[in-house]
């Protein structure tokens, strides 16, 4: 379930890809991207016996500005940043996340880092180095908008952390997409951009883009959690960037340097060293 999960949450950047093919703007396919996903979570939710009530008027309210602020402005430079960079790029530097999280939660709750991610950040900032250092100048604001996606995003999971206690992980991530999807519906009005896909073709790309990263992929994570632990769960969502890497190549035609692949494998190498379980790096006795 969890591979799965991972899976689902690769096809995302190919997938906005496909979106803007149809002519839908970012603001676009970031709006009907959260409200249909958030549609489908609540109603998830309700089948499960859970509804956002249950959260606390508080809670809730806390919820949805963490996605109205703090997914919706991650979100924003993901989806920004691919109007002009390639798909497995923008992911593969978004993926640099865990060891910014284990950077932040060292800075603010004084965590030690470790040895073992110290290394693990050294080898993910080497790797985004490599990555970044393959691209044109010229594509200078969506550079930095993919650079600010993971750091954006490892801000969100540790304010996060500090909410979900004691909460319903379906039914904070329905109030966090509702949260996201309500403010950018705003901003989208407020930037004078059409509510509405002008394109027919539009409306199957924003049913997947809320179905397959969003729905599908949390609904096979919080099942496959408890049966295989979150460390666990952690390593096998390292197939998430290959799984847009293969995508890319394929339908996008996307090709990485020698010297980002290179890069990409050390994001990769960096996220299983941060999730390896203690035991896995003892000497048996």
């Amino acid at each position: 379930m969890v591979l799965a999960s991972a899976a689902s949450f690769g096809t995302l950047p190919v997938l906005v890809k496909f979106a803007y093919s149809t002519g839908l703007t970012p603001l676009q396919a970031l709006t009907y991207r959260f409200l249909l996903a958030a549609l489908g979570l609540h109603s998830l939710a309700l089948l499960r016996g859970e509804h956002a009530g249950q959260l606390g008027l508080r809670r809730a309210a806390q919820f949805l500005l963490l996605g109205g602020i703090g997914y919706a402005a991650q979100s924003g430079t993901f989806f920004g940043a691919l109007c002009c960079l390639p798909a497995s790029l923008v992911e593969l530097v978004a993926y640099a996340y865990p060891s910014l999280v284990a950077v932040g939660a060292w800075l603010l709750f004084r965590r030690p880092v470790g040895g073992r991610r110290g290394l693990a950040l050294a080898i993910s900032f080497g790797g985004v180095a490599l990555l970044v250092g393959g691209v044109r100048l010229q594509a200078g604001l969506p550079l930095l908008l993919a650079i600010a996606s993971p750091i954006l995003y490892a801000a969100y999971i540790l304010v996060g952390e500090r909410l979900m206690h004691g909460a319903s992980a379906l039914t904070a991530s329905a109030t966090v997409h509702t949260g996201a999807g309500l403010s950018l519906l705003a901003v989208l009005l407020l930037a004078g951009q059409p509510p509405l896909p002008r394109n027919p073709d539009s409306w199957p790309v924003l049913v997947l883009l809320a179905l397959v990263p969003s729905m599908i992929a949390i609904s096979l994570l919080l099942a496959g959690l408890p049966r295989i632990g979150a460390p666990q769960a952690a390593l096998v969502s390292t197939i998430e960037p290959v799984v847009t890497l293969a995508l890319a190549a394929t339908l996008l035609g996307d090709r990485l340097s020698p010297g980002q692949l290179l890069g990409a494998a050390a994001v990769v190498l960096a996220v299983v060293i941060v999730h390896l379980p203690p035991e896995a790096r003892e000497a048996p006795d």
